[in-house]
């Protein structure tokens, strides 16, 4: 994302970006950026509208833009700023939308007897400038969202689970192992909270695994001991193995490792906590272990 351009980022640091609800000013500002793009030609290489010889490009077809977004979105209303009670899954469908098929417009070749001038376009460009703007307003508005150099609308959750997303990068010689906790990081980057409760399971399963990583197909009870005395302060391995219980009991407690109608549900509101807790338990035994990548 482009540098601040604010004077409070600058000296009090950003705000907290801890709302998964886009606000109407958020809201606003999206469709605002998307609807000046269309305006402003940057649409036009995907529905061009042809100089009169054929030639070149000097605009955007009427209405092509807007056509096809509401076949694509057909929650979303024209004039653009007519959604900004829509549901923010739609205003970020339209941003993925818009992501995907902008190239910034320049002027090239003038046409002096209509006075106007062919457009040559630049699709990184105008990928790259429209993400860094829309990220901006997402960023102002203290949204838990993001849009990413995929132009895919990730969550990147509280503060403690964008640590947990970066720090969780396996290297532990199980193959199987590593490709849980990766699998689990990339559900959770997910704007679905569907699709988060699967990444939570995904974690919950990789530690069951990492327990057992020492005596494969041996003692779950002894594994994790060995695990656990890679940690060299007595007083501490103590908490880090009362976590280690604790979040096993969660686990069988709630629908995460098991789905039997006696468990209970965990409620979305948890999510970010469950995930953050047992990421830095599993990310502290991989480190003491040197597993971590």
């Amino acid at each position: 994302m482009a540098a601040s351009e604010f004077y409070s980022d600058r000296t009090r640091g950003p705000a907290s970006r801890d709302r998964d609800v886009l606000t109407e000013a958020t809201a606003r500002g999206l469709l605002n950026l998307v609807q000046s793009k269309i305006d402003g030609n940057w649409f036009a290489k995907r529905f061009p509208d042809q100089c009169y010889d054929k030639q070149g490009v000097t605009g955007t077809v009427d209405g092509a833009v807007e056509a096809e977004i509401q076949a694509l979105i057909p929650d979303l209303q024209f004039p653009l700023s007519r959604n900004v009670d829509a549901p923010g899954d739609v205003i970020l469908d339209l941003l993925e939308y818009a992501a995907r098929y902008v190239s910034e417009p320049s002027n090239g070749r003038f046409h002096s007897g209509r006075k106007h001038h062919e457009l040559n376009f630049d699709d990184k460009s105008g990928r790259s400038t429209f993400r860094d703007e829309a990220n901006q307003i997402l960023a102002r508005g203290r949204t838990t969202y993001e849009l990413a150099s995929s132009l895919e609308v990730q969550r990147t959750g509280t503060p403690e689970v964008r640590t947990a997303l970066s720090e969780l990068q396996p290297d532990t010689g199980d193959p199987e192992l590593d490709t849980l906790v990766t699998d689990a990081r990339n559900l959770y980057f997910s704007r679905k909270s569907s699709v988060r409760k699967i990444g939570i399971e995904k974690l919950w399963d990789a530690f069951e695994r990492l327990k057992t990583i020492g005596i494969p197909n041996g003692d779950k009870r002894r594994s994790a001991t060995q695990l656990l005395d890679h940690i060299s302060n007595g007083a501490f391995r103590v908490e880090v193995e009362a976590e280690m219980l604790a979040l096993t009991k969660i686990g069988n407690a709630f629908n995460i490792r098991h789905h039997e109608t006696g468990k209970h549900a965990v409620p979305v509101e948890g999510y970010d906590y469950l995930f953050s807790r047992m990421s830095g338990l599993i990310i502290l035994l991989l480190r003491e272990s040197d597993r971590l990548a």
